[in-house]
């Protein structure tokens, strides 16, 4: 299984903490690929907080990895766990589904 995160928007104070683009929000998808066709995904947001004095990374020179680092600390190692079980009990249902939907009514 392969998970990827993937970022849509940061909410960012304009100035903060003497410090300017300082984010504050992300919002986030995790999708999850078994390889062979079948995927899955969650999303949510999550908030973060920059105090003076800790290390500032400019808006500018921002990396996917860093906010993915920020995702994952604001959410937990326990919760990221739980997502992605989330996403693998997805796929699984799209391999051995446990429902189908009839879309062909018996009296049409």
């Amino acid at each position: 299984m392969t998970y990827t995160w993937m970022f849509s928007s940061l909410g960012t104070y304009p100035t903060a903490e003497g410090q300017t683009d300082v984010v504050y929000q992300i919002h986030w998808t995790l999708n999850g690929d078994d390889g062979s066709g079948h995927t899955g995904s969650v999303y949510g947001s999550v908030n973060c907080t920059y105090s003076a004095g800790d290390p500032f990374i400019p808006f500018a020179d921002l990396a996917k990895a860093d906010v993915e680092g920020w995702t994952t600390t604001a959410l937990g190692g326990v919760r990221v766990g739980e997502l992605k079980a989330d996403i693998a009990a997805q796929i699984a249902q799209q391999v051995t589904p446990t429902t189908v939907s009839v879309r062909t009514m018996p009296w049409a």
